[in-house]
């Protein structure tokens, strides 16, 4: 079969060999895959990403001097019938198979190949059928709206929290999508790109701004800035009783800068990956109470949760698909999404 492959960060459109299903795995030919923010981190910094995974004791991650297939925010059409299963059916599953070592990271495996490839195999259990009413282009966006659902359901908020998500790519604009499902608001969504802060209204944002002096947001809802205002604050100002802020940026310096532009008693949401080491003053921190809460991946519920949001509203997430590519015009994509365009979220259709 045809595939993409990364080696030492090159991608070339190979012929390799064919998945071979085993007793609990799919067969599968993905239909539509997501680029992903990490893809680009894997093209251009493997060596770095997979330190990081495996210091952090990930085995299943992928060695980066060997070729990888990527690709892991998928559906796919089910080629061989299998137990609850037929062929023809479309499915969505989480990016993840259980082998002799442990769990592998389909897409960043050297031994099962992601979906940037004519077949893939799927672990059954981690599976689920495409109804008819779901277009395959908005299935494909299950696993990366997941990683939303997660990082929404780990801050624990609630109806009394107002909301800030600070960079509008495609994670930050699921988050912002995630918090509207959930009727929970208001959102102030931050962000340079005058398109992507478009999308940012469409996928529900209350107020959209580019970077800049946000207290005027917080003071509005009762939620001030500086620890002596926090203190003196009349409790019947109070709008909301705390203040939760998406990190979606990933970029050095931002932890301290939305430090020093929460309010006071905030907690702050760390979705954005950062590859570059940072500094933090934790003394400042500690005298604003702020907290920091730091989301990796999502559970099998919230990849479920996810799925089934996609299910109830699937135009909700339509206007986030933004372009297609084949499979061998996918540096094309690799190289608009790494640009910071209009792109949100491109699809590679093998």
């Amino acid at each position: 079969m045809k595939a993409m492959v990364l080696h030492d960060g090159q991608l070339r459109l190979e012929t390799v060999t064919d998945p071979q299903p085993t007793a609990g795995l799919l067969l599968t030919r993905p239909l539509a895959c997501g680029v992903c923010g990490s893809d680009l981190h894997a093209k251009d910094h493997a060596e770095h990403l997979c330190g990081l995974l495996q210091s952090a004791g990930f085995r299943g991650f992928m060695d980066p001097h060997k070729p990888v297939v990527m690709g892991h925010e998928f559906c796919c059409e089910v080629l061989e019938r299998a137990p609850g299963f037929e062929a023809g059916q479309r499915v969505v599953a989480m990016p993840f198979i259980s082998a002799g070592q442990g769990v592998e990271l389909v897409g960043y495996s050297n031994t099962f190949n992601g979906a940037f490839a004519e077949q893939m195999l799927l672990q059954a259990n981690l599976s689920w059928a495409v109804p008819d009413h779901v277009s395959t282009d908005i299935a494909a966006l299950t696993e990366p709206l997941s990683v939303a659902v997660h990082a929404v359901a780990e801050a624990n908020v609630d109806g009394n929290c107002a909301f800030a998500v600070v960079g509008c790519g495609p994670v930050g604009l699921f988050v912002i999508a995630r918090l509207r499902a959930l009727g929970l608001g208001p959102v102030l969504a931050i962000e340079p790109s005058l398109a992507r802060r478009a999308m940012a209204e469409q996928m529900g944002a209350d107020n959209v701004v580019a970077p800049g002096d946000t207290g005027a947001w917080w003071d509005a809802l009762g939620l001030p800035l500086g620890l002596s205002d926090a203190m003196a604050q009349a409790p019947e100002l109070r709008q909301r009783s705390r203040a939760v802020l998406f990190e979606c940026v990933g970029k050095p310096g931002m932890l301290m800068a939305l430090a020093r532009s929460a309010p006071v008693g905030a907690t702050i949401v760390v979705v954005g990956n950062c590859m570059q080491p940072d500094t933090l003053e934790p003394a400042f921190l500690l005298q604003k109470s702020l907290t920091l809460k730091f989301i990796f991946a999502y559970t099998a519920e919230d990849f479920a949760e996810a799925f089934a949001m996609i299910c109830r509203q699937p135009e909700q997430l339509a206007p986030m698909v933004t372009g297609s590519v084949s499979l061998d015009n996918l540096e094309q994509a690799f190289s608009v999404l790494s640009g910071n365009g209009v792109h949100i979220k491109m699809l590679v259709k093998p």
